[in-house]
């Protein structure tokens, strides 16, 4: 994928997490391309919590799916986004194991 398209895939990730979960410790945020085993192409997505389990909020991460494909489909991207969200202990326990 070229920088400037993941660019602005992240961005609007980003910003429908904040629209979303409004001031919760979100971390960093990876996207990619990539093709499901039916062969479509999806968008991975991982999004690093900073913060306690206790503010992350699983009703809320329901929903960005249906926020994020019409601002996908925007910008000319079909792709159905597929999202994981990890604290940062665990990306941290992945890196080092």
């Amino acid at each position: 994928m070229a920088r400037s398209q993941e660019l602005k895939l992240k961005s609007i990730v980003q910003k429908v997490l904040k629209e979303i979960f409004g001031e919760a410790p979100i971390g960093e945020v990876y996207v990619a391309l990539a093709y499901d085993e039916d062969g479509d192409q999806i968008l991975r997505v991982k999004v690093v919590f900073d913060g306690i389990e206790d503010q992350f909020d699983a009703n809320k991460a329901s929903r960005v799916v249906r926020h994020m494909r019409p601002r996908l489909a925007k910008i000319g991207e079909e792709a159905f986004p597929i999202i994981s969200y990890v604290s940062k202990d665990e990306m941290m326990d992945a890196a080092a194991g």
